[in-house]
């Protein structure tokens, strides 16, 4: 498979390993956003042994790096210029990603808090499948919790979180979110994980709309699945009584804005801007605000 490390590759975990996860996540950031967004489908995509196209649409968009976001268009774009095959930059750029712990206690909390985007993404496949396996106790909620408490690691524990099919447990059981998760999630960096939860029902709900229109129904499936997570995380938070009320704000302000034409007034805030930005046609702004006024119906029970 295109993104299986060979044994002579891999390397031991632990703080030496984090600086060089941390020089190589330099070298993949100096190219700009759209570089940390190809870096954010290969997680995907080496998680699930999937190519970089399959791993990109599974996700429904490649995710966010600061202010700037990337589309799977600008990964097409960057491979078409250097004439070159999604398999290409993926193969590329798959040395530059550290090889996940067999243990994720291998790593200490400190590793977990200090870990750039790469770092976090190809951690969070470790710490995940464990959860999955039924790992508990206070090891695994601290590095869960320290993961949640940067940027960097909430999106990398996003792309494998909402996205792995095999996480059935501890993201798809009847009863909810796993209680291991669901308390990392409560006691998260909110001004990060709130907009990012927004963003992670918006974006799949409208993706998964664009592959049925193109008849990929096996797109659209992954893409649902990785907004019915989505829901379920963001219904957790808004419902908090607790974390609650910065997520019920943060879900009222882009619900507002998504009755409204992108691109009207001087600026529009933030999720004005941010609908404009990836351009959706009626029929997913339609859905999203539906998918939106779910989490806020579930938030004010």
């Amino acid at each position: 498979k295109l993104f299986r490390s060979e044994p002579a590759r891999r390397e031991s975990s632990g703080p030496r390993t984090m600086a060089r996860s941390r020089q190589r996540g330099a070298r993949v950031h100096t190219g700009g956003a759209a570089l940390a967004a190809i870096g954010l489908c290969l997680a995907a995509a080496w998680r699930s042994q999937q190519s970089i196209g399959h791993a990109a649409e599974a996700f429904g968009v490649l995710g966010r790096c600061g202010r700037n976001s990337v589309s799977i268009r600008e990964v097409r774009r960057l491979a078409q210029a250097a004439g070159r095959s999604h398999g290409d930059v993926a193969a590329s750029m798959s040395a530059k990603m550290p090889a996940p712990p067999a243990d994720p206690l291998e790593w200490s909390v400190d590793d977990v808090r200090a870990a750039d985007f790469m770092g976090s993404a190809s951690y969070a496949g470790s710490l995940c499948r464990a959860l999955e396996q039924g790992a508990d106790g206070e090891e695994y909620q601290q590095r869960l919790s320290a993961m949640l408490g940067h940027g960097d690691g909430a999106r990398g524990f996003f792309v494998t979180y909402l996205t792995d099919p095999a996480l059935t447990r501890i993201a798809d059981a009847p009863e909810g979110i796993a209680p291991v998760v669901a308390s990392a999630l409560r006691g998260a960096d909110l001004e990060v994980v709130a907009p990012l939860a927004i963003m992670n029902l918006a974006m799949p709900t409208a993706t998964a709309l664009a592959h049925a229109a193109k008849g990929d129904e096996a797109a659209a499936a992954r893409s649902a699945l990785t907004a019915r997570r989505g829901l379920r995380v963001l219904q957790l938070l808004a419902s908090d009584a607790e974390a609650g009320a910065p997520v019920r704000e943060q879900l009222r302000r882009a619900r507002e804005a998504a009755d409204e034409t992108p691109g009207a007034g001087a600026d529009g805030g933030e999720w004005h801007q941010f609908y404009k930005r990836w351009k959706y046609g009626d029929e997913q702004m339609a859905a999203v605000r539906s998918v939106l006024d779910d989490a806020l119906g579930v938030s004010a029970r």
